[in-house]
């Protein structure tokens, strides 16, 4: 039977959806595929779906990579198949079967060619790079490793403990959660006491790097689960909340807790790791979009309740990039010498301002705070320049709209309160994510010198699980380096990149010398991207 090739286009969905977003890719070209294998996962406006194959065959050819925007009819996989009920999509005979002259197999037509968005015509699919290879049996995070020395286990006797943290290692979490589920043995061994940490490596080469001497992250103590935010959403399931998102609960600050008070936690980490004192800092920078008050600054609130109320302190506002954007501006101040020994740090309670009943945004946000101690050192882990830019043609795709100078206050019958909640166009905003996350680690890339198999971890904002996997596929790092904390802590604006960094360095899967990219998409749109070698 004669094996012909066709151009599988994009499927339509109605004539109010003129364009998908390619989420994920899971053929490659010379896969073979059965009919009804999965080839794809694509989003419309409305919904997120599996793409399955027409017919059996073998993968040819995909236009576009994860993240691109195409538009519904264009050709999308080529794929060569002997499916003679696909006859009106063939572009080309692969042989097998001579016709007479002048003729045309059957059912086969002439079809004119089909638009292609311009940007993916011209995107070459990129090489696969292979993850590390995974030594035998369950992977365990130093501190997890150390956790459960202390309470009397034996990490290399343990199988039934679940594996959450990056690469399916098992996490301190995890560690915690599997004795609070079995309890410890009954006699415990004595910790062991902790081995000095090797010198860390450093580029001497470039003046613009500063030293991140320590990192720390706080988390409020109250759990809000899907299930409980899924009272108000009776006919959506836990299964698609997870899907969707990648969360699976978050953490709500309780009356009492302030961003302040989270702040404050983060730092006393970050300074404990740095093994400086607080009255050594000479600077307080706070990236935050919902600091207690508004006047004074939350840095300054953070600065008093430190006890270094001299310091020069001031907050700053790029939502969800906020953290990388207060990084570079406390860098730049590193290295001209306006402060030696700075705070930069990150509070929000997005709990505050989330509506419950928003299915946009109630399952997303959650709480949370980061801090880093930058210093003139030489030496510890390297910081370079950060790279940051917008978008703000989008601005409406993320916003507030209430509790400013144009609307301080909501109407007294209350019929704009939705416009003091966060709101987003969800499908907007992945739209632009997507690529621009990616934009922004191959510049990185390119800015340094680096190949995607340099880099040890990829160290993200928190936005959604499916965005940061289709980034992965679209950049050719695997997943397994993306350090993500999502499903447990929800997006945290712009506390998530630093609480993550936290969260990765207290587990101590960083090595020295390991180079980790920073990555952030924020409301504006705002873009940050910068290297940090360990």
């Amino acid at each position: 039977m004669e094996t012909f090739l066709i151009d599988v286009p994009v499927p339509s969905m109605g004539a109010t959806v003129s364009e998908l977003t390619v989420i994920d890719l899971v053929v490659t070209p010379g896969m073979t595929v059965a009919k009804g294998q999965k080839l794809a996962e694509l989003e419309s406006d409305k919904s997120v779906f599996e793409f399955e194959s027409p017919c059996d065959g073998t993968v040819k050819e995909i236009v576009g990579r994860a993240g691109d925007i195409l538009p519904s009819g264009a050709p999308f996989i080529k794929i060569a198949t002997t499916d003679q009920s696909l006859r009106h999509l063939e572009t080309k005979s692969l042989g097998g079967v001579v016709h007479a002259p002048g003729t045309k197999p059957a059912g086969a037509e002439t079809r004119a060619a089909l638009p292609v968005a311009h940007a993916a015509a011209h995107v070459a699919t990129p090489a696969p790079v292979s993850a590390p290879t995974k030594p035998a049996g369950i992977q365990w995070t130093p501190r997890a490793s150390k956790l459960a020395t202390e309470a009397g286990l034996d990490p290399a006797t343990i199988t039934d403990i679940e594996a959450t943290g990056p690469g399916g290692r098992v996490s301190g979490d995890d560690v915690a959660h599997y004795i609070q589920k079995h309890g410890k043995p009954q006699s415990a061994p004595a910790a062991a006491s902790e081995a000095a940490a090797p010198a860390n490596g450093f580029n001497p080469h470039s003046a613009e790097t500063v030293c991140i001497a320590g990192v720390g992250y706080a988390i409020p103590s109250g759990i809000r689960s899907n299930g409980e935010i899924l009272k108000e959403f009776p006919d959506m399931t836990e299964a698609e909340v997870i899907k969707l998102t990648g969360i699976r609960e978050r953490r709500y600050a309780a009356e009492g807790e302030t961003a302040t008070s989270l702040a404050a936690t983060a730092v006393q980490h970050a300074l404990a790791q740095a093994k400086l004192d607080v009255k050594e800092i000479d600077g307080v920078i706070m990236a935050t979009l919902l600091p207690d008050q508004p006047v004074p600054s939350a840095a300054s609130a953070l600065a008093k309740q430190l006890g270094v109320p001299h310091a020069l302190a001031f907050d700053l506002n790029a939502a969800c990039a906020g953290w990388l954007y207060a990084l570079e501006v406390g860098r730049a101040f590193i290295r001209a010498g306006t402060a030696k020994k700075l705070l930069v740090v990150t509070a929000e309670l997005l709990s505050r301002i989330t509506n419950p009943k928003d299915h946009a945004t109630a399952f997303l946000f959650g709480d949370g705070a980061g801090a880093a101690v930058l210093t003139d050192c030489n030496g510890g882990h390297r910081l370079g320049r950060m790279k940051l830019a917008g978008d703000a043609d989008q601005f409406d795709a993320i916003q507030r709209r209430g509790g400013g100078a144009a609307r301080p206050l909501p109407h007294p019958e209350g019929h704009d309160r939705d416009d003091f909640y966060l709101q987003m166009n969800g499908s907007a905003v992945f739209k632009h994510a997507v690529i621009a996350f990616a934009n922004q680690i191959e510049a990185t890339l390119a800015r340094h010198n680096l190949k995607p198999g340099d880099v040890a971890w990829i160290v993200p904002h928190q936005a959604n699980e499916r965005i940061l996997r289709a980034v992965s596929k679209r950049v050719g790092i695997p997943y397994e380096r993306f350090v993500v904390t999502i499903g447990k802590y929800g997006n945290t604006s712009a506390a998530s990149v630093s609480m993550a960094l936290g969260w990765a360095a207290e587990e101590g899967i960083f090595a020295s010398n390991d180079k980790i990219i920073f990555c952030s998409v924020g409301a504006g749109l705002t873009f940050a991207s910068g290297l940090l070698v360990w």
